[in-house]
């Protein structure tokens, strides 16, 4: 469960994303820098003046657009590089949560326990019969947020994961 859990978080392809829009926002703030500096150099006195001007501008127009896009997904890439590493740290939490589980379980009411098994399980099978071992459930299968692939654990010796756990009676 530690494994599944404590995974490591790989941003190496969003930091290569953002370093991109990065390189590419540089080229963008540059070319629309040397595009003022031509408008601003333009001849007055030049027969093609009008249109010079006019064709600097679009150029100027279309490198602002550029720049807006650009922005928009640098921003767009830092809030999932941010997400990402968010993650982490919740599964660090819940790494934390469940090494005290039982504490903290023995620490609830009967409704805090109540909610808390309905919030970390998704389905449990059961056999129609008590088997010949005395066995009655079959399957549990878990809602666990931060782990990508279907956690589902069998006590049938099937394709599933086996697991023991210990679970105590209060008598009251």
């Amino acid at each position: 469960m530690q494994s599944k859990i404590n995974m490591k978080v790989d941003t190496a392809v969003i930091d290569q994303e953002i370093e991109n829009y990065e390189k590419e926002l540089r080229h963008f703030y540059s070319l629309k820098n040397k595009l003022l500096e031509e408008i601003d150099g333009l001849d007055f006195d030049d027969k093609h003046y009008s249109r010079r001007e006019s064709d600097l501008e679009d150029r100027l127009s279309k490198a602002y657009d550029r720049i807006d896009d650009l922005e928009g997904l640098f921003l767009d890439a830092k809030a999932k590089k941010r997400t990402i590493e968010a993650e982490k740290i919740t599964g660090d939490n819940i790494y934390k949560i469940l090494f005290y589980f039982g504490k903290m379980y023995a620490a609830m009411d009967e409704f805090e326990r109540w909610h808390l098994m309905e919030s970390l399980i998704d389905e449990i099978q059961i056999h129609g019969e008590r088997q010949p071992n005395g066995q009655g459930l079959k399957s549990i299968r878990f809602k666990l947020p931060i782990i990508d692939e279907d956690m589902s654990l069998s006590l049938d010796n099937d394709s599933h994961i086996e697991t023991v756990v210990l679970m105590s009676r209060k008598d009251a």
